[in-house]
């Protein structure tokens, strides 16, 4: 039996399972509940470390808030860059 015969079954066993994982991460009630049991296996491992992330999360947020603005803020200029450089296209696209 060659070794692609015997991965076959796994791979497609693999293939099944992470389809599904992959919606439901990235639906965000899944992000949230995953992120609440993490915080509670943390909290019941190490509590003090787990009341110290609860009280930094908000403060690291406030920091890297600017960090956000400035990411929106560079995506729409690059996206209004793209559009200009492809309206000729577009336009002679349009009119053959």
């Amino acid at each position: 039996m060659s070794l692609l015969e015997r991965i076959r079954p796994l791979v497609c066993f693999y293939n099944l399972i992470r389809e599904p994982l992959a919606r439901r991460i990235r639906n965000p009630k899944w992000v949230i509940v995953f992120t609440f049991i993490l915080w509670c296996i943390l909290f019941v491992l190490c509590w003090p470390l787990a009341l110290v992330a609860l009280v930094l999360y908000p403060v690291l947020w406030l920091i890297l808030l600017p960090f956000r603005v400035a990411g929106i803020a560079v995506g729409g200029a690059l996206t209004l860059v793209w559009a200009i450089v492809t309206l000729p296209l577009r336009v002679i696209r349009r009119l053959a």
